[in-house]
């Protein structure tokens, strides 16, 4: 007998033990008034249905772990990237490159946001943004056409993808404005050591990774005097010196439409010098910075003497000059020789001649100033101004023989024309240079670091010894007239540089 017989005897049994009693309970009841419906017997009970529960659980729990991760890497800074022309700023990124965090790092960099907020902004439609603005500002012109773009991340492949996608996106935007624009690009890795430099000179971590290699391959440069030049023009240092970069890539090139050519300068220094071109053994000409200013350096061997000159790359002036070797040896605004015929006494002979004609000895002198004035280009003689006690001396000096061409005197209040009250015999020492400087920029509400091309020089003015202080910051030029004595403000003026 196998299970299904045994299953069937068993219903029988029981049918047989237990008879239906349905017929007589219908039968005590009352009449049906309603049809009778019959339940259906309970499902059986599913066992997925556990399962499908903690299934649910788990996504939610999924989800909402999802969620965290989504926010965190939407709020999370991913990567840092900065923009330098002289304006400096940083902007914190996220992976999904929002921008999370703008930091202007000097007065030009405010400009150049002004009211713009680009938290949370796509960085491509920053970066337009804020190139858009400096542009509009005249940071990045003709004139000034090169942008250095930094990169920090952590993840080195990342940040060379991001650094080329931001070259690609500055480069539309320059080809939109019909600029034709330079773009140097650096991936760098913070360290304290440029933290510490990029504070000290208002500039941004990737300006000074920048400044620092350049140094690094030439020792003649110093990161005080790059740290204030825009980026135009230390790339134009570095590709005039020659200067191979590992880690910095650049497309376009550096414009140098705002200075002389290599050529001007050059014939610049020969003038001065009274140097014939066919006599020169070797030469080399190169861009540097003087306080600032953008010179070039000219540096050549004549007649057994060697030159060194540095000339206003904007307008051809000498600003400085040395001479070693050959007849003799100078230094300052005028070259120098024996005094034989076709080359020039110099600047300390000219001075002697003008301070022995007016029987003064130097050091009676409170100023004293000796320069090659020029005319068309042409030398003409020397310039020699001084001032002793109340009276103020004006010489003009041939250049080959030392012989006096004119000379005036013009004798003020006891003062010397200043209104300084110390200042009534002479000898009440002049503030300086520094201080004269600090006062222009305490008057203007900058600081020094916010400034480029800053000049001092000293100077006479209807009679009154004063120093003349001009500086830029963005497109606006600053000048300034100080007391030399009491370093009160004479004159203020600022205008756009256009």
């Amino acid at each position: 007998m196998d299970e299904r017989e045994l299953e069937q005897r068993l219903r029988t049994a029981v049918e047989h033990a237990a008879p239906d009693p349905l017929d007589r309970i219908l039968a005590s009841c009352g009449p049906q008034r309603a049809e009778v419906i019959p339940f259906s017997p309970p499902r059986k009970k599913r066992r997925w249905a556990p399962l499908a529960a903690a299934a649910a659980l788990a996504l939610v729990i999924c989800g909402g772990a999802f969620g965290i991760s989504s926010w965190r890497g939407a709020n999370t800074v991913d990567s840092v990237v900065m923009l330098d022309v002289n304006p400096s700023l940083s902007m914190e990124v996220s992976a999904q490159e929002r921008v999370l965090s703008v930091t202007p790092f000097n007065q030009d960099a405010e400009t150049i946001l002004g009211d713009m907020d680009l938290t949370g902004t796509d960085l491509d439609v920053a970066v337009n943004a804020l190139i858009g603005s400096m542009l509009q500002n005249g940071y990045l012109s003709d004139l000034q056409n090169a942008i250095l773009v930094s990169v920090e991340n952590q993840d080195a492949a990342r940040s060379a993808q991001l650094q080329q996608h931001l070259t690609d996106t500055i480069n539309s935007v320059f080809q939109g404005g019909s600029l034709d624009g330079a773009v140097l690009s650096q991936t760098v890795t913070e360290s304290a050591d440029l933290n510490a430099l990029a504070q000290q000179y208002g500039i941004s971590v990737g300006k000074a990774a920048l400044i620092q290699e350049v140094i690094a391959q030439d020792s003649t440069l110093t990161f005080e005097a790059l740290a204030p030049l825009s980026v135009n023009e230390i790339a134009l240092i570095t590709e005039s010196r020659h200067l191979a970069s590992q880690s910095v890539t650049q497309t376009g090139t550096a414009s140098t439409k705002a200075y002389i050519t290599a050529e001007e300068a050059k014939n610049a220094a020969l003038t001065h010098a009274g140097v014939s071109e066919s006599s020169v053994a070797q030469m080399e000409i190169e861009f540097d910075s003087e306080d600032g200013l953008m010179v070039y350096e000219v540096e050549f061997y004549a007649g057994g003497a060697e030159y060194d000159y540095d000339i206003n790359a904007r307008t051809g002036e000498v600003v400085k000059f040395s001479r070693e070797g050959g007849s003799g040896s100078a230094t300052g605004g005028g070259a120098t020789s024996s005094g034989s015929s076709g080359t020039y006494i110099g600047e300390a002979a000219a001075t002697a001649a003008a301070l022995a004609d007016a029987g003064i000895s130097e050091g009676d002198t409170t100023y004293l100033r000796c320069w090659v004035e020029h005319d068309d280009g042409r030398a003409e003689c020397y310039e020699v101004e001084f001032l002793a006690g109340s009276t103020e001396y004006q010489y003009e000096i041939d250049l080959y023989t030392g012989a006096i061409l004119q000379s005036e005197r013009e004798t003020h209040g006891a003062s010397g024309g200043n209104t300084s009250s110390g200042n009534a015999s002479g000898s009440s020492s002049m503030i300086g240079e520094a201080a004269a400087r600090s006062a222009a920029l305490a008057h203007a509400g900058v600081s020094e670091s916010s400034a480029s091309r800053i000049q001092v020089e000293l100077d006479r003015d209807d009679g009154q010894t004063l120093y003349e202080v001009e500086f830029h910051v963005g497109r606006t030029e600053y000048s300034y007239e100080i007391d030399a004595y009491t370093g009160a403000i004479l004159k203020a003026e600022q205008e756009i540089d256009d």
